[in-house]
C-alpha cells in the first residue's frame, strides 16, 4: 500500500518513518496561501497534485495547520461514509477570514457541503470547546475528559449505529507529550490506547482511507532531534496500524488505483 506524505513545511525530510515503505512526497513547500487558511487558488494547487492519488489509502498532511487537506481528501471519495476524528479540537468552527476554507473550520464545511459524508465522530477535544462550538446534526462528540475516564459508549454506539464505511483522521495534538510533539495544545491520550480504539473501529465497519497530522513544522528552525524521534517513531506506529485495518477493504475494492 502507497503512502502519500504532503509535505507542506518541509519537516518530513527530517523524519525517516516512511522511506522503508512505498511511499510518495507531493512537493508542497512552495504553495502560497494554505498555512491554516486555504485561497480557491491554493485549493485548485493541492487539488491538482492529488488527483492522480485516491482517497482509498494513507496521507500524511503535514503540521495540524493543513488538517482541512481532510475534507480535500474526502470529497473524492464516491460512495456514503462516516468520518471517526481523533483530534484535541473540534475544526467545527466557523470561518472567520473571509469565508475561507481553514484547520480549524473543515469538520464543519465538509458537513455542509459534502452529500456522501453522511455522519461524524470526533473524539478529544475538551469538554468546554464542545459547548462553544455548537453541536451540528449527524455529530457524535466525546470529550477529551471522557477519554481519559475510559468512558467510551458514545464511541460504541456511533459504530454500531451507521453501516457506512469509515475514514479515518488522526491529529495527534490528541496525544500525550511522550507520544507526540506538536505545534498546537495537546491532550492526554496515549498511542496504545488511540491504536487500539482505530482497531476496534475497524473491527466494526470497514476503514476506506486515513490521514494523519500533527507534526512541529520547522518554522524559525527545525525542532529538537528528540521531537522529531517521537514523532517519526509514532508515524510508523500509525502507518502500520493503519495498513492493516485499511488492507481488508482495498483487497475487496477495485476502486483503489495505486497499489
Amino acid at each position: 500500500m502507497k503512502t502519500v506524505i504532503m509535505n507542506f513545511s518541509g519537516v518530513y525530510p527530517e523524519e525517516d518513518f516512511y522511506k522503508q515503505e512505498s511511499y510518495e512526497m507531493m512537493d508542497l513547500t512552495r504553495a502560497e496561501g494554505v498555512n491554516c487558511y486555504c485561497t480557491g487558488e491554493a485549493e485548485q494547487e493541492i487539488k491538482g497534485k492529488m488527483e492522480t492519488y485516491g482517497p482509498y489509502g494513507i496521507h500524511f498532511l503535514d503540521s495540524g495547520n493543513y488538517h482541512y487537506v481532510s475534507k480535500l481528501w474526502m470529497e473524492m471519495i464516491d460512495t456514503p461514509f462516516s468520518l471517526l476524528l481523533f483530534d484535541n479540537h473540534t475544526d467545527m468552527q466557523e470561518s472567520a477570514f473571509f469565508g475561507l476554507l481553514s484547520c480549524g473550520s473543515w469538520v464543519r464545511e465538509a458537513l455542509l457541503s459534502n452529500p456522501m459524508l453522511k455522519s461524524v465522530c470526533i473524539a478529544g477535544p475538551k469538554e468546554a470547546d464542545l459547548k462553544r462550538d455548537i453541536p451540528a446534526d449527524r455529530v457524535t462528540w466525546i470529550s477529551g475528559e471522557e477519554l481519559g475516564e475510559g468512558s467510551m459508549e458514545k464511541f460504541y454506539e456511533f459504530l454500531e449505529k451507521d453501516p457506512w464505511p469509515l475514514y479515518i483522521s488522526v491529529d495527534k495534538d490528541i496525544l500525550c507529550r511522550e507520544d507526540a510533539a506538536t505545534n498546537w495544545d495537546q491532550g492526554e491520550v496515549k498511542l496504545d490506547c488511540l491504536t487500539g480504539w482505530i482497531e476496534e473501529a475497524a473491527a466494526a465497519r470497514k476503514c476506506i482511507g486515513a490521514d494523519i497530522c500533527g507534526e512541529n513544522p520547522p518554522e524559525g528552525g527545525f525542532c529538537e532531534n528528540r521531537e522529531l524521534h517521537i514523532n517519526s517513531q509514532t508515524n510508523k506506529r500509525l502507518q502500520q496500524v493503519m495498513a492493516k485495518v485499511l488492507v481488508k477493504f482495498l483487497n475487496n475494492s477495485n476502486s483503489y488505483q495505486n497499489d
